[in-house]
C-alpha cells in the first residue's frame, strides 16, 4: 500500500471514531504520520499469547475475541470486541508477554500504534488517554462481576449478565442495545456455561418479553435485563450468606 494511500485510509478511518472524528485536518495529519494500517481475514491471530510486543491496536472495522487456552486446547473467552475499540494496551503499559489470543471473528481493520508512540497520541488527542481510561475502568467492573457471578451465581445470571453487559455496550457506543454476531456457544463461553443452558436462558427471555430475535440480532430491553440481573443476584447473596458454615 502506497504512503499517501495509506494515509488517507488511516485519516477517514479516524474520522468515523467518536474520538478522533471532531479533529482538524492537520492533526489527523499528525495522528496518521504515527500510526498504520492493517486487515486481517477471519480466524487470524492478531495477538498470540506469551508474544512480546509493545503494540497498541485501534479496531475500526469487525470483530475480535480475546481468549486464552489451556494445553488440552480447552478454550475460555474472556471477552469480544467490536469496533470501535481497542486492545493490545496491557503490553504498551508494562511490556509484559501477552496474556491472551485476539482472534479475528469476522475480517477486520486495525490501526496500529507502537508504544513508543502512544504518548504522541495522547498528546495531540488528549481525549484518547480519558476514553482508554473510562474503557478500562468499564472492563476491569465487568471482571469483577463476572468473577462475582462465578463464585456466587449461578449459570442464568451468568447468562444474563453476559447479555446485559453486551447490549449496555451496544448501547453507549450505537444508540441501539442489540446483541449482533454472537452465538448462543458464544454467550455461553463468556457466562462458563453450556450452548444448551444459554439457549434455554434467552428463550426464557424471548418468552418473557425481555428480548426479541431479529434474524441473527437479539434486541434487548435493558431496563427489564438489568431489573432481572439485579433480582437475582440479590438472591443469590442471600442464599450464600444462609449457608451454614462448616
Amino acid at each position: 500500500m502506497k504512503a499517501s494511500f495509506a494515509k488517507d485510509v488511516i485519516i477517514a478511518r479516524l474520522r468515523q471514531d467518536p474520538v478522533f472524528s471532531r479533529m482538524e485536518q492537520h492533526d489527523l495529519e499528525s495522528l496518521a504520520a504515527v500510526m498504520s494500517f492493517r486487515e486481517y481475514p477471519k480466524g487470524s491471530f492478531v495477538v498470540n499469547r506469551n508474544d512480546t510486543s509493545t503494540l497498541l491496536f485501534l479496531l475500526v472495522a469487525g470483530r475480535v475475541k480475546v481468549s486464552v487456552a489451556s494445553p488440552e486446547g480447552k478454550e475460555l473467552a474472556l471477552s469480544y470486541l467490536e469496533a470501535p475499540s481497542y486492545f493490545g494496551e496491557m503490553g504498551v503499559v508494562d511490556a509484559a508477554p501477552r496474556s491472551a489470543d485476539v482472534i479475528a471473528t469476522t475480517d477486520i481493520e486495525v490501526l496500529i500504534v507502537e508504544g513508543k508512540d502512544l504518548a504522541t497520541v495522547f498528546r495531540i488527542q488528549p481525549e484518547a488517554a480519558i476514553a482508554m481510561v473510562s474503557t478500562l475502568t468499564r472492563r476491569l467492573r465487568e471482571l469483577v462481576a463476572r468473577l462475582e457471578g462465578m463464585a456466587f451465581h449461578d449459570a442464568t445470571h451468568r447468562v444474563m449478565r453476559v447479555m446485559l453487559n453486551v447490549s449496555t455496550a451496544s448501547y453507549e457506543s450505537r444508540g441501539v442495545p442489540v446483541i449482533e454476531g454472537l452465538t448462543h456457544y458464544e454467550i455461553a463461553t463468556l457466562a462458563g456455561t453450556s450452548r444448551e443452558t444459554a439457549s434455554r436462558v434467552i428463550s426464557n427471555l424471548c418468552r418473557d418479553g425481555v428480548v426479541a430475535t431479529k434474524g441473527r440480532k437479539i434486541v434487548v430491553d435493558l431496563f427489564a435485563l438489568r431489573d432481572l440481573v439485579e433480582r437475582e443476584q440479590q438472591d443469590g447473596l442471600a442464599r450464600t450468606r444462609r449457608r451454614p458454615r462448616v
